[in-house]
């Protein structure tokens, strides 16, 4: 196919019904306490949230991610506001557009803290947090009535994160 001289080809990856449900198993730590949660958190240089009240949570705490992505909602209808944010990007509900995850990549290698509002949804994002986030980082994302998973990513969370991408379909946006 030939795409030379054309406007830029973007492709969306989504889940299989078998993945969704591998996606919907936290994969970290659970935590139900913030005291709990701040203390652990603290301890990284580089905290990534992902979702709106995790991010609200951390920052009650007075705990400011280095990257922080939320979409406004929660549960996909309660709608949270729109923080204040430097970077606006879409990415639709249930899929992970490729140049939403270059994006990703693009601020995780920069040295400087952002917010970034998704219009869509946001929480395929932690695959490519995962991907191009740094070892010793650590990912926070929210459990649906449960509370904040924790991850460290390392070399293991990666190849993790790898096989379930593999699992997706791809197709053009």
């Amino acid at each position: 196919m030939e795409i030379r001289d054309k406007y830029k080809v973007d492709l969306c990856l989504k889940p299989s019904p078998q993945v969704r449900k591998e996606l919907s198993r936290p994969y970290g730590i659970l935590f139900q306490n913030d005291n709990k949660l701040a203390s652990y958190v603290k301890s990284f240089n580089r905290i990534i949230s992902v979702g709106d009240v995790v991010t609200s949570r951390l920052l009650d705490l007075g705990i400011v991610p280095f990257l922080a992505i939320i979409d406004g909602k929660t549960r996909r209808t309660v709608n949270m506001g729109t923080n204040k944010t430097e970077l606006v990007i879409n990415n639709e509900p249930g899929v992970l557009r490729y140049s939403v995850m270059s994006k990703v990549k693009e601020i995780l290698e920069g040295e400087k803290s952002i917010s970034v509002f998704v219009n869509g949804e946001e929480d395929m994002l932690v695959i490519p947090v995962i991907l191009f986030g740094k070892d010793g980082d650590v990912i926070v994302y929210g459990q649906p009535n449960a509370g904040a998973v924790c991850l460290e990513n390392w070399e293991g969370s990666r190849w993790r994160v790898l096989d379930i991408l593999s699992k997706f379909i791809v197709e053009t946006c």
